[in-house]
């Protein structure tokens, strides 16, 4: 195994990821392969001009044979923002630069890890020498301080690696890596390694001849947006939360047919994220899970509702999480929904984000509204089968809405009409109407009447915490 120890005297690290703009203000993230072999031949030419080409290349050759693994600590994601003079007459045209960076606490080593590589005692001497002799990695105001490390990195230390299969939990970031000097089939592979921008313009190339980029999985809180405020302890207690608002953001968004999986990958990624974060590994809320410890389904409907909520193009942007127990969501649990970062939908090739933009009571929802007549926004789905015995199955149904409404607290509807087809843009029979392994159900578009006004949205019927059976106020009534 190589090992290779980086420590930042600054407490930051400033570079661009290749392909990206540095007026984007986006840091790289960890230091890329490509990168560090360069500076190492750079500190080469620089500073030792007497070390033979043979014995540098042996070294970089096989630090390009596989991409690395990383070892990195927890690091906060910022950007300083500078005018410059645009070296004209008037003195105040400056043009606004953007410096990206990650901060690392004082504390903070990163490692580069090759487990399946190995150098001998005179290539180990060679590469402790040109680590020695980096001042900065990156920008120069990156200051660094390389080494070869002889023992395994911390295990607290957040895992990078080649994304061969992702975790649900984890995200992907491009990483500029270097072509093996195996596999490279050009004249000379340490002229490619050091090939120049001015070259690459003059070739007219989209890229240099030794990089290639390689996908990494790494966890979402290793890079960090924010600076977590502590706990205010003046004032009175905090308000329980009973509802958060989670907004999605993406190239394509899901269509509202879709309810069902959004929501089951909204609750399957909250527990992994609170299981991971729990004091005893593993363990996630019963609010969370629906089940008791001992398995068995909880009742009452106190536990977690997901309700992805569709816009007027048939795209669900938003997704309303909430509880009807009294005291709301736990610290955990709300650190969990806050935790949460990207969502997959099928074929997609980016992934959604996701970040919370609301959350409190329920009663203080911007989008709840109050009407007497509610209708279908996704289909309505009995828990029981109907059979002729059974009588009529319009009443049928209508009993069914009833008692629903009854075991949910909402007022009974003094009429209960099947509509043609489902508002929107698409028919019931589009929508997936099964959770997990069930066989999917019927799903009936409805209209309800109330005697007084209800609260708006609600839903009801099988799969109602996961969005199915959802109502809202009628838009053309």
């Amino acid at each position: 195994m190589i090992c290779v120890e980086f420590g930042f005297p600054a407490h930051r690290f400033h570079a661009t990821p290749y392909g990206r703009h540095v007026n984007e203000g986006v840091a790289e993230w960890p230091p890329s392969p490509y990168r560090f072999l360069r500076a190492l031949f750079d500190a080469w030419k620089r500073k030792h001009p007497e070390m033979a080409e043979e014995q540098v290349r042996n070294v970089l050759e096989t630090l390009s044979a596989e991409p690395p693994e990383f070892a990195l600590p927890a690091v906060t994601a910022s950007h300083t923002r500078g005018y410059l003079s645009s070296n004209q007459e008037d003195p105040t045209a400056k043009s606004l630069i953007f410096d990206g960076f990650v901060a690392l606490p004082p504390e903070g080593r990163a490692f580069m890890i090759w487990p399946g590589l190995t150098l001998g005692l005179a290539e180990q001497g060679t590469l402790s020498v040109l680590l020695g002799s980096l001042n900065y990695l990156g920008r120069s105001e990156s200051w660094v301080d390389a080494r070869l490390s002889e023992g395994a990195p911390g295990k607290k230390l957040y895992r990078c690696r080649p994304a061969a299969a992702q975790d649900e939990r984890e995200t992907t970031v491009p990483l500029a890596c270097v072509v093996p000097a195996g596999e490279y089939d050009g004249k000379s592979w340490l002229d490619a390694l050091t090939y120049s921008t001015a070259a690459l313009l003059k070739d007219k190339r989209s890229s240099p001849p030794a990089l290639r980029m390689v996908r990494y999985t790494c966890d979402p809180d290793a890079v960090r947006t924010r600076i977590a405020r502590p706990p205010s302890r003046r004032g009175a207690p905090a308000t329980a939360v009973t509802a958060v608002v989670v907004s999605l953001d993406g190239k394509v968004l899901p269509l509202v047919t879709a309810t069902v999986e959004i929501a089951e990958q909204v609750r399957r990624k909250l527990m992994g994220i609170q299981g991971k974060h729990a004091e005893i590994p593993g363990v996630v809320s019963p609010r969370f899970s629906g089940k008791t410890v001992d398995g068995q389904p909880l009742s009452g409907h106190e536990h977690l509702f997901i309700l992805p909520l569709g816009n007027d193009k048939g795209r669900i942007d938003r997704v309303l999480l909430y509880t009807r127990a009294k005291d709301g969501f736990n610290k955990s649990e709300v650190d969990a929904i806050l935790l949460l970062r990207t969502l997959y939908t099928k074929n997609a090739a980016e992934p959604i984000r996701t970040v919370v933009t609301w959350k409190g009571q329920t009663a203080d929802l911007p989008f709840l509204q109050k009407a007497q007549v509610a209708v279908s926004r996704t289909p309505f789905i009995m828990t029981r089968h109907w059979r002729p015995s059974r009588g009529d199955f319009s009443s049928f149904l209508a009993g069914e809405v009833r008692r629903e409404c009854r075991n949910h607290c909402i007022q009974e509807p003094r009429e209960v009409k099947i509509l043609p087809g489902m508002p929107g843009l698409f028919e019931a029979i589009e929508y997936r109407r099964n959770r997990k392994d069930d066989d999917p159900r019927p799903g009936f578009p409805l209209r309800l009447t109330f005697a007084e006004p209800v609260t708006l949205p609600f839903s009801l019927g099988y799969g109602c915490h996961f969005g199915l059976g959802q109502f809202g106020p009628e838009e053309n009534p």
